[in-house]
């Protein structure tokens, strides 16, 4: 939880709050500490504060201790992570890091000096993928979908509540969970601290081409279902899962449709129709705002 890696003086500050309705906490190295609950919020001393001047601001020093301390201690058991920006912690609280980049042969050797953090809160909203879901499955099972949002807009909890309901209602069977930063399930000690259903299976902090091949061949699942595609390798494992007739539920960052098929790798799996349903979240009436759901031929099917 992030309370163990602040200093005390902002988590007293951040009390007074009582960490409901959370979204991001950014701390700057020497500039005012913004709280989000949907809308930005400077932190002072006793809660929020209108005045930037009141507001509190981290040191540098105490930057450095609050992302050695998301790291356990030990900078270099967390590089890989630390290399790709982030750093996830128990709950399922990622920690986006900025500072010096290290190069050695042209390859991203580590980060250092960091110089600022932002605190992602994951929340469970049940019923948020009600409105969805009944586009997304049908008597045959359930279609291979893509749920587009900015970040912030809430796919990553949309995707969560909507592998609840697919569990819990029976609709799936068996349902394998990829969580590579360990944000949709949030697993400790075995257990998810985030509901993802009755019949899901749950890999944690592994790569979704490990978790594709390994899962289907022992775990046998019906569909998986991974967050953030970003890479020609999630293409591949994705392409790996589909061609052996599992069926996929995935998130990927975009602001809408031709966005989205602007970015090359992403392009191909609209115009080859690999995703039957494609859903488009926003934050236009506050995050997860459900802006319609598309066949694989591009056409909106719920009216909206």
């Amino acid at each position: 939880m992030f309370n163990e890696i602040l200093p005390e003086r902002i988590n007293r500050a951040l009390d007074c709050l009582h960490h409901k309705g959370i979204r991001e906490i950014r701390i700057r190295v020497g500039y005012p500490i913004i709280v989000d609950f949907g809308s930005p919020f400077f932190l002072g001393e006793t809660g929020i504060v209108d005045d930037q001047s009141k507001a509190l601001q981290c040191s540098y020093q105490e930057l450095q201790d609050a992302v050695f301390k998301a790291c356990e201690c030990s900078i270099y058991a967390h590089n890989e992570e630390l290399k790709l920006g982030y750093v996830t912690l128990d709950g399922g609280q990622r920690v986006g890091i900025c500072g010096e980049l290290v190069f050695e042969n042209d390859h991203i050797k580590t980060l250092k000096n960091f110089s600022s953090i932002n605190i992602r809160v994951p929340h469970q909203v049940k019923n948020c993928s009600l409105n969805a879901l009944p586009y997304l499955y049908n008597d045959e099972g359930v279609y291979n979908t893509l749920i587009i949002s900015p970040p912030g807009a809430g796919k990553t909890t949309f995707l969560r509540d909507l592998c609840l309901q697919l569990s819990n209602k029976f609709i799936v069977k068996n349902i394998l969970v990829i969580d590579e930063r360990g944000e949709i399930a949030s697993c400790q000690n075995g257990q998810p601290q985030m509901d993802v259903g009755i019949t899901t299976d749950v890999y944690t902090h592994c790569t979704k081409a490990f978790g594709m091949e390994n899962g289907i061949r022992t775990l046998a699942p019906e569909v998986i279902v991974m967050d953030e595609l970003a890479k020609p390798s999630d293409i591949e494992a994705l392409n790996y899962a589909i061609g052996a007739g599992v069926k996929i539920l995935a998130t990927a960052h975009s602001s809408g449709m031709q966005e989205f098929l602007k970015r090359p790798y992403f392009k191909s799996l609209v115009n080859d129709k690999i995703f039957e349903r494609i859903v488009i979240l926003s934050t236009r009436n506050g995050a997860g705002t459900l802006e319609g759901i598309y066949n694989e031929n591009q056409i909106c099917i719920n009216g909206v």
